[in-house]
């Protein structure tokens, strides 16, 4: 390492070799991207955009580091070493900042591997949150096993409601979690964020099973904290349009959440036709659209911010109405208001996530912005992202089509697929869409404006039928 830096040396003056170490550290699971979040103007105002956030990603789709790019960029203000060795120790990336300045505390071989194997992005956290006036909170302490018993925190009336199963029961129902396709005459329905989900008949009743696996970049308590959060949420949150949780079981060496099942799947597969089902009409997903706004007004009206609103989180029953479904990340207001609160760690789905969300924030505006996304994949039957399409974000096709410069149009954007569609209708939707996809959140409506928009769409669906 080189001994002439300090505290005060200029970020422009690091070499490149030093850079490139750093990238070793920074780049491996978009580390940078934590740093970059971190990084204030003289205001106190971030520095960077969610279009910046997704400026790096791009290079690092074309073969550069994120990180190099970052401080060359960084380093064209007076920033120091000082400045980048804070953030990094505020970070917990105790490995990078020692390669900088050693004196702040030297971290062992051992430490820097498990830096480099461990997300500081993480987009399935389940660490603490707190108000904004609160005192931070700290993270629970590791678990070495999962439970093979009602964790305390689940005793008494937080399974009110629920059947509690034995595990070998479930591997019954679901052929020993047979982990072929049902198309190829196995259990298995998909695969979420924590876990794969697989088809059961419980008592002559089709079920769902969401058996919860540990992965190498999930530790064990967030996985059990996944488990606690969705059973507490679904405890207290009922809706028409919110799935439906059955019972859950944790005697076995899974965790497990059992739901009714939901025979249309997700709305993600259904706009894309998976299995040969067919197109959905500009009818139906007008109705799914507005079922999903009545269940995320529920959510909000109730203080509860979903965080992970998606396509793929909204799934279908026998009459495609719509049920949100995932509440992991679902986290209640502590106050009981819409109070803004902050987390520990960045989570949520990038191709979704608002600007705010990158900064830790927690607010119901981010599930409206969620949202807005949803709505111009019902429009236009594309996915969120796409790494061969440009551009590879679905919220950013949007800037193409309002520029006159660029060869997108409306009625290209749209999909080929849906029928019985009004130019009238789609132009109402795509405009609500936009709308929700404020970068300023407080620009954007509130799920109530945005249920009643889509509301009038319906009722206009109805009277020219």
């Amino acid at each position: 390492m080189n001994n002439s830096v300090t505290s005060a040396s200029y970020i422009r003056n690091l070499s490149y070799s030093l850079r490139r170490r750093l990238s070793d550290f920074l780049d491996p699971q978009d580390r940078w991207m934590e740093v970059l979040t971190s990084i204030r103007k003289p205001s106190g105002e971030p520095r960077y955009s969610q279009l910046h956030v997704r400026r790096f990603e791009g290079l690092a789709a074309q073969g550069k580091s994120p990180t190099v790019e970052l401080l060359v960029d960084w380093g064209t203000t007076n920033s120091t070493v000082g400045e980048l060795v804070c953030i990094l120790k505020s970070c917990k990336l105790l490995a990078a900042a020692s390669l900088l300045l050693p004196e702040q505390g030297a971290v062992s071989q051992e430490t820097q591997e498990t830096q480099r194997a461990s997300p500081a992005v993480d987009t399935k956290s389940r660490l603490p949150t707190r108000l904004l006036e609160e005192t931070k909170t700290r993270a629970p302490p590791e678990v070495s096993v999962l439970p093979s018993h009602i964790p305390q925190e689940l005793s008494g009336e937080l399974t009110t409601g629920f059947s509690s199963f034995l595990y070998n029961e479930l591997m019954e129902i679901t052929g020993n979690f047979d982990d072929r396709p049902i198309s190829d005459g196995g259990s298995r329905l998909g695969e979420g964020g924590f876990g794969t989900v697989y088809k059961g008949l419980l008592h002559d009743r089709p079920v769902a099973v969401k058996k919860l696996n540990p992965m190498d970049d999930i530790s064990l308590d967030e996985l059990q904290v996944q488990f606690n959060q969705e059973i507490q949420a679904l405890r207290v949150l009922k809706h028409e349009n919110l799935v439906d949780m059955v019972g859950f079981s944790c005697d076995g060496q899974h965790p497990c959440l059992v739901y009714a099942l939901m025979v249309n799947g997700s709305l993600l597969d259904r706009l894309a036709c998976l299995e040969g089902s067919p197109p959905l009409s500009w009818r139906q997903r007008s109705l799914i659209a507005e079922g999903t706004a009545r269940g995320l007004e529920y959510l909000h009206g109730n203080h509860h911010v979903h965080r992970d609103v998606k396509s793929a989180n909204i799934l279908l029953d026998e009459n495609l109405v719509a049920k949100i479904s995932d509440f992991g990340l679902t986290r209640a207001s502590a106050k009981r208001t819409s109070t803004t609160m902050m987390t520990e760690r960045i989570v949520g789905t990038r191709a979704y996530m608002a600007p705010e969300a990158l900064r830790g924030e927690i607010t119901p505006r981010s599930d409206v912005f969620s949202f807005g996304v949803v709505l111009l994949e019902i429009l236009s039957g594309q996915r969120p992202a796409d790494e061969e399409r440009e551009p590879q974000f679905l919220m950013e096709m949007r800037h193409d089509i309002d520029d006159e410069d660029e060869e997108l149009t409306f009625e290209d954007f749209l999909d080929k697929k849906m029928s019985d569609w009004e130019p009238s209708q789609v132009e109402s939707v795509y405009s609500l869409a936009g709308s929700c996809l404020h970068d300023r959140k407080n620009r954007r409506p509130v799920i109530e404006q945005v249920l009643m928009e889509l509301k009038g769409v319906v009722k206009s669906i109805s009277l020219n039928s």
